[in-house]
């Protein structure tokens, strides 16, 4: 997506910096326009792209910028730089950037893979111990906070309770709930997506799926 008036906007905030002014809150405040939220909300599947909690039901979602604003205003109006995230975890992350050394900085929930970055244990999500962002990510976020470990469980739960409905079912059942596992439960824009495949994928290698009735 490209904004209208993206190089003008920045162009006149860093004139403004320039000269020792302080920008006002018109010309830092582009951004929050009612469609680029929207936007915004249909790219993260109404989520917020640090936690993956769905968000919108209860919150309007806070515009993040990845890299703070207050720290490299040039990108304040570079789609790419902006996502929606909850008002917890864009709270807890405040103006966390250091350019000085990018191996402590935040993982990009754009850029980067976070398997390749964290260990999912079931609801528990913590830093590979290879990976100082993952860490860095994690204290700063309180990825491990109670409230989102208590909602990831029930989550799982909810989703282990459909897996031992289709085992425990006559064949003639096994297809309809199969079907409606995958296709109303495991989307790409469902909460916690990310850990319900890996659970899905650990039970179906330890053989707590039943492959001989062709779960996939």
């Amino acid at each position: 997506m490209s904004w209208p008036a993206t190089k003008k906007w920045t162009d006149e905030l860093l004139a403004t910096i320039a000269a020792g002014k302080r920008p006002t809150d018109a010309q830092k405040k582009h951004y929050s326009h009612p469609d680029i939220k929207k936007a915004l909300r249909q790219e993260t599947a109404h989520k917020c792209a640090r936690c993956e909690s769905k968000l919108t039901h209860i919150s309007y979602g806070d515009i993040e910028h990845i890299i703070p604003k207050s720290k490299l205003p040039q990108l304040l109006f570079r789609w790419e730089n902006v996502t929606l995230a909850c008002d917890i975890c864009n709270t807890n992350k405040g103006n966390f950037y250091d350019p000085a050394n990018p191996q402590s900085n935040l993982i990009d929930p754009y850029v980067d893979e976070p398997k390749d970055h964290f260990i999912f244990s079931r609801e528990v999500v913590t830093p590979r111990p290879d990976s100082m962002r993952a860490f860095e990510t994690e204290r700063t976020l309180k990825l491990t906070r109670n409230e989102l470990v208590e909602r990831r469980r029930e989550r799982l739960d909810f989703l282990e309770g459909l897996i031992r409905a289709w085992n425990l079912a006559p064949q003639i059942y096994k297809d309809m709930l199969h079907d409606d596992l995958l296709q109303r439960h495991m989307k790409s824009d469902d909460e916690f997506i990310g850990i319900c495949q890996v659970r899905l994928g650990r039970l179906k290698e330890s053989g707590n799926i039943d492959f001989r009735n062709g779960f996939c």
